[in-house]
């Protein structure tokens, strides 16, 4: 995941914003328990995101732990005390998806970009190789969505759903995975999320895209040959990303999950759009740092 799906930090209480914080700097610290200090870097607000869910999905109500950020000893922080199997889970997702995309890079990047690759590869490959130990269902899921992914860009479709299908298809069952009661609603909410994710990752990435000569669905549907869109170009990616948004917070509600629901619907509702209007006035979404 790329780092779109976050809080809009003005909408909610005092309290939602530290459990929120609260999660995103225990992934962090359960990815450096798990697989090392390195693999902080792979932190993001999409795995946030996703670790609430799986904490929601499992009744497990945060309790937090205060602390101090290691690479900042002047931050406080809370760290959740009782969700390690969650986080588990979560960790392993985070570091197979990085993985593929590392692999996924080394035919789509720039030389320099492919050398930087290069040099990651070997850390993560590591990581891959521990997550499998608990995790080789998950790995599959990702592996077989790539070579999906590969096949139907390779095929330079001109169809949105089509486009991102693969990758709504994996999000939806890495939500659903090890779900005994909802599956379907949780594999539509990820499905629904998987999509908006893949297709404003690409409205993202349109002038990069096309510089590179990479695929890039909304380049071939709109035949463009700039990264300059039309208003009524605008207004398509705006309504099917609208479409994914209303999909997700549906789903969601179907699922019937309590814990941690404002923040959640939060994000679907307001940080959602709030990232879909910045990117769409130009502005780079790429971020990790809270």
């Amino acid at each position: 995941m790329f780092g779109y799906v976050r809080i809009n930090k003005g909408e909610l209480k005092v309290k939602e914003y530290e459990a929120y914080r609260g999660i995103y700097c225990s992934l962090c610290r359960a990815l450096s328990k798990r697989y090392g200090v390195l693999s902080r870097l792979i932190l993001s607000y999409d795995m946030t995101f996703f670790a609430m869910v799986r904490l929601s999905k499992d009744g497990v109500l945060p309790e937090f732990q205060p602390g101090r950020c290691p690479f900042n000893p002047t931050k406080r922080c809370n760290y959740c005390s009782n969700a390690a199997a969650q986080f588990d889970y979560v960790c392993a997702v985070s570091v197979l998806m990085f993985y593929y995309k590392l692999k996924d890079d080394l035919t789509d990047e720039s030389f320099f970009r492919r050398l930087l690759v290069l040099l990651i590869l070997p850390f993560a490959s590591h990581w891959r190789k521990k997550a499998l130990r608990q995790f080789a269902a998950v790995d599959r899921i990702i592996c077989e969505s790539v070579d999906m992914q590969t096949k139907t860009e390779a095929g330079k479709t001109d169809s949105f759903d089509r486009a991102a299908h693969a990758s709504a298809d994996a999000l939806g069952k890495l939500f659903a995975f090890e779900v005994e009661e909802k599956q379907q609603a949780f594999y539509r909410f990820g499905y629904a999320v998987g999509r908006w994710v893949y297709l404003t990752d690409a409205a993202d990435d349109i002038e990069k895209d096309i510089k590179r000569r990479r695929f890039n669905v909304f380049a071939v549907a709109f035949q463009l040959k700039s990264a300059q869109l039309t208003e009524e170009q605008k207004s398509r990616i705006l309504e099917t990303l609208n479409a994914s948004e209303a999909l997700a917070l549906e789903a969601f509600r179907q699922t019937d999950c309590i814990y941690m629901s404002p923040i959640i619907e939060n994000i679907l509702n307001d940080g959602m759009n709030q990232t879909k209007e910045r990117m769409l006035k130009g502005e780079r979404i790429h971020a990790r740092s809270i």
